[in-house]
């Protein structure tokens, strides 16, 4: 249901009122006159209300003070806390930002300073229920609460996207080959881990609600990540609605329908059973499969998730340290507000990245497009809908396990 806006609610209960007001003096009125009185007076009030193009607004307090001089005088754990990075990260991500052109336009005069845009923007990104609300933020950094959060949002956003070809990246040939070198041991030729994520929506979308409704109940928007093995991730693809499955996400990427731009010789990924298996995407032996024998199977998955699940500490890492990304509180009306859904995901991966270059942030928050149409759950019982038996893939399957258990 719509929300009501203050002038409807105001309106509301003029009439309430004017109703109440009628029925109790109706039955001793025998001319009339009290209750033209009463009309006359709510067409008076209405007309005041409608003529009021917005309702009474007090302007946020503009003050430099909190930043100044409380949230850089935090010690390290509240600053952390506040903005999910360090002061140290905080300002390696300003020196990445703070000459692009968004902050350096005609008007940039009006500006208020690129730290401070930052700060808000890392603390929404790491704001969820009722603390991501705009008003609080606007009060707590002291902006206005308009379109100035907007506006800051998108600005900065543009920078961040900006840096995703230096930082979110698949790798050339010769890294490849470098992973494959130092996961030889682990997985013989797999160069990363991929898995599938919801992006819940807070509110019902206006267009085509249904189709974002996914097998989880909920209204989402599906994301999809490869990671390797360091938990730096590789390749980013979100955007579809929540309905689609996994495996449908996963033919709709490039990774599937330009295979050869990806992987080279014996080169896969490891995915859960809620993918297709084929040359390029290895997953775990069915519980009904003819092949080798049982135990010979139990191993191979075994091991098989236990190097698949980097890809859930690696969705762990990112939904802790930006929890905004656990539920997407603006709603979906337009193309527009999709992007703007797609963008965040896209951006809260590009700075992933860069602190994961970081060493000292390597085991923070563990708790255990590419095209712009940007969990281990083990598929909790999500299979593949891919039915048709992959030949290449069973072949490649088992050779895979002959290098393992060699």
């Amino acid at each position: 249901m719509p929300r009501k806006s203050e002038k409807e609610k105001i309106l509301n209960y003029l009439v309430e009122n004017t109703a109440n007001d009628i029925l109790n003096i109706i039955e001793v009125d025998e001319d009339g006159e009290a209750v033209d009185k009463i009309l006359d007076e709510l067409d008076a009030n209405v007309e005041v209300v409608l003529s009021c193009r917005r309702g009474v607004e007090h302007e946020v307090p503009k003050s430099p003070v909190w930043r100044n001089e409380i949230l850089n005088k935090f010690d390290e754990n509240r600053f952390r806390q506040m903005l999910r990075v360090s002061k140290e990260q905080f300002n390696k991500i300003f020196e990445l930002i703070k000459n692009d052109p968004e902050f350096n336009k005609a008007h940039s005069s009006k500006q208020i300073p690129v730290d401070l845009q930052l700060a808000i923007v890392l603390y929404r990104l790491g704001s969820c229920g009722e603390g991501a609300a705009l008003k609080k933020i606007a009060t707590l950094f002291g902006v206005g609460d308009g379109g100035t959060l907007s506006i800051i949002t998108k600005r900065v956003f543009s920078a961040i996207l900006r840096l995703r070809d230096s930082f979110l990246f698949w790798p050339n040939e010769t890294e490849r080959s470098e992973i494959v070198h130092a996961t030889y041991s682990e997985m013989p030729f797999c160069i990363g881990y991929v898995d599938g994520t919801e992006i819940k929506l807070a509110e019902s979308p206006v267009i085509d609600p249904t189709s974002f409704f996914s097998r989880k109940h909920i209204y989402s928007i599906k994301a999809q990540i490869v990671c390797d093995y360091k938990l730096k991730i590789r390749h980013v693809m979100v955007g579809h609605v929540g309905s689609w499955h996994d495996a449908r996400v996963y033919r709709s990427s490039s990774l599937f329908l330009q295979k050869e731009k990806f992987f080279s010789s014996q080169q896969w990924l490891a995915g859960d059973s809620a993918y297709p298996l084929s040359e390029t995407m290895i997953t775990p032996f069915r519980s009904n499969a003819r092949v080798l024998d049982i135990n010979s199977r139990i191993n191979f998955n075994l091991r098989h998730s236990k190097f698949r699940v980097r890809v859930e500490h690696c969705f762990g890492l990112l939904k802790e340290r930006f929890c905004s990304l656990k539920e997407f509180r603006a709603r979906l009306i337009d193309k527009e507000s999709h992007n703007l859904c797609c963008d965040w995901f896209v951006v809260c991966c590009i700075l992933h990245n860069i602190l994961r270059e970081d060493d000292s942030t390597n085991n923070e928050y563990i708790n255990l497009d590419e095209d712009t149409t940007y969990e281990y759950t083990d598929d909790n019982g999500e299979e593949s809908e891919d039915v048709q038996p992959n030949r290449k893939g069973e072949t490649k399957r088992l050779a895979i396990h002959s290098l393992m258990f060699e």
